[in-house]
């Protein structure tokens, strides 16, 4: 039994041996797995193979719109890639968000506009320059305003202040005696203590000497505050008593006389000398503004007492010079800020010339609550680097900067003014005409309107178009500034309501080429080309991440443009 078990397995070794070579012989071949793309990456694809903007606008200037992209300043003077994409597919670019004058002056008030000519130097030897479009010239944000309102700052001229004295009966000859006011005698004499010279004796009841008093040059009795008096008596004869008393008149009469303390209250020592301690306030007397003028006057002065013997000497008068504000008057103002004005226009437009095409000279002129006047800073506190020109120049603020500019500017450079929140409101643009025709009487002419839009997915359309109809009916160029958020972060925003932003895009540009006169068309400039790098506003044509990827706005531009 265990040979026919041993002879079968030999056989079977044998059978799967003579095998082996067939097996080896049989061809590998490997499964495959097909794994779909998923469709955001055929969409990307497909919105990565339109052609570019440029090559349609480019092909026949006169039937498409220019088309512009406002990007910052540092993005052409550093040829970042932002402003590469946007040479592949704008005409123009705006660096009207870039250039302030809070950051191009300094705390002496010289602008440094190096970047400037630098960035616009840049792009005009690159192979393929853009158009450059270049404001907001005059706006009442950005500016330099701690500068500019140091400029006509109020002058205050310090007070001044001293005391002067006015007789000290030196210079009168012994027994000298002045007009007086009631029944008793006065007479120079010299200080029985011996302390001084010549003093005055006041003797008998109610007795009130009359001096006569002669100011200093520049000075007049509104100058000062009070009078005051060395004095000495004893207790019988006005150290008590019914207390001082002191008049001012034109000449030795009658006066009335304002009453004050005995001397005893000013504590002075009985029979010994009080020097300069019995003060005597002049606004007890109530002086009229004429005698407040007067340079020269009678001073009557002495102790109400019915049996006066005292002594007085030295009398001095306190003035006080009260400090001056000097205000500069508005014609004043008006030439510091066209000065300031014009140094700001020639600063940009040396920077400028040969290189930019169009100017927005003023944004925002117009009020929005009131379009009937100007928007204006009066009455209010502005916030930091804050500073309405029109509030000094007047209407005539846009003229004498575009009068400058044609100084320096070529002949067939643009000028525009810059509105926003034009939509539905007729009164606000016809205000806005008034301020052009305005200008233009001037001698400043004005070229275009910028009507900066800010859209939003569910914007009224039927506002839109009867703005484009009043703007094209006022006979200027019309340049539409323009982006259309989406109303959420980039994170937020669902396909569906990129789609609809793609529809929006692509209706403006429709709507603006269909209202606008092919004469008339300035341009339309997407204020943001890509959404906000912090991803907070999607509003773009392209993301701003993953190198600029298209979004489906950029195509509803593209077919906008191809339908035309």
């Amino acid at each position: 039994m265990m040979n026919i078990i041993t002879r079968l397995c030999t056989k079977v070794v044998i059978a799967l041996i003579a095998a082996l070579p067939f097996i080896g012989c049989v061809k590998y071949e490997a499964r495959i797995f097909d794994v779909d793309k998923p469709q955001s990456i055929f969409d990307q694809e497909a919105l990565d193979a339109l052609v570019t903007l440029r090559s349609v606008t480019g092909t026949d200037p006169a039937s498409h719109p220019t088309l512009g992209a406002e990007i910052a300043l540092s993005a052409v003077g550093a040829n970042h890639s932002l402003y590469r994409l946007m040479q592949e597919h704008m005409n123009e670019i705006s660096i009207t968000t870039s250039v302030y004058p809070v950051n191009v002056f300094n705390a002496e008030g010289s602008a440094n506009l190096t970047a400037l000519s630098q960035a616009l130097e840049l792009n005009s030897q690159t192979e393929n320059p853009l158009k450059v479009h270049f404001g907001h010239l005059l706006w009442h944000e950005n500016q330099f305003s701690t500068f500019l309102n140091s400029l006509i700052a109020d002058i205050y001229i310090p007070g001044e202040s001293g005391t002067d004295v006015v007789h000290d009966f030196e210079d009168d000859e012994l027994g000298h005696s002045f007009p007086m006011i009631g029944s008793g005698s006065n007479a120079v004499v010299n200080d029985p203590n011996g302390e001084t010279g010549k003093v005055l004796n006041i003797k008998g009841p109610q007795t009130f000497p009359q001096i006569r008093i002669n100011l200093p040059e520049g000075r007049t009795v509104g100058d000062y505050k009070n009078v005051m008096i060395d004095f000495k008596g004893d207790g019988c004869c006005g150290y008590y008593g019914a207390g001082m008393r002191l008049g001012i008149s034109a000449e030795a009469e009658d006066v009335n006389l304002g009453q004050y303390g005995s001397p005893a209250s000013f504590g002075i020592t009985i029979n010994s000398w009080g020097r300069g301690l019995i003060n005597l306030p002049l606004a007890n007397l109530n002086l009229t503004s004429d005698q407040k003028a007067w340079t020269s006057f009678v001073l009557t002065i002495g102790s109400a007492t019915g049996s006066a013997d005292y002594y007085m000497d030295n009398i001095k008068m306190d003035w006080e010079l009260e400090g001056q504000t000097i205000v500069k008057t508005p014609e004043e103002r008006k030439t510091i800020f066209t000065t300031e004005l014009e140094k700001w226009i020639n600063a940009t437009a040396e920077a400028g010339k040969d290189k930019v095409s169009s100017w927005s000279v003023a944004y925002q002129p117009i009020d929005d609550t009131d379009p009937s006047q100007l928007r204006s800073g009066v009455g209010r506190a502005l916030p930091a680097n804050t500073f309405y020109w029109q509030d000094y120049l007047g209407k005539d603020y846009a003229a004498i900067a575009i009068k400058q500019l044609l100084q320096q500017a070529n002949s067939q450079d643009k000028f525009f003014i810059t509105e926003t929140n034009l939509l539905n409101n007729s009164a606000k643009l016809e205000a806005l005409m008034d301020f052009i025709q305005h200008t233009e009487k001037q001698g400043a002419p004005i070229h275009g309107i910028v009507s900066e839009l800010d859209l939003q997915l569910n914007s009224d359309k039927s506002h839109v178009e009867n703005l484009f109809k009043s703007l094209a009916a006022t006979n200027k160029l019309i340049k539409v500034a323009v982006r259309i958020q989406t109303g959420n972060t980039v994170q937020q925003t669902t396909n569906a309501q990129y789609t609809e932003q793609e529809n929006m895009y692509k209706w403006l540009v429709q709507s603006y080429m269909e209202h606008i006169p092919r004469e008339r068309r300035a341009g339309i400039l997407f204020t943001s080309p890509t959404d906000a790098a912090n991803q907070t506003v999607a509003s773009g044509l392209w993301t701003n991440n993953a190198g600029y990827q298209r979004k489906p706005a950029y195509r509803g531009v593209l077919e906008a443009l191809q339908n035309q």
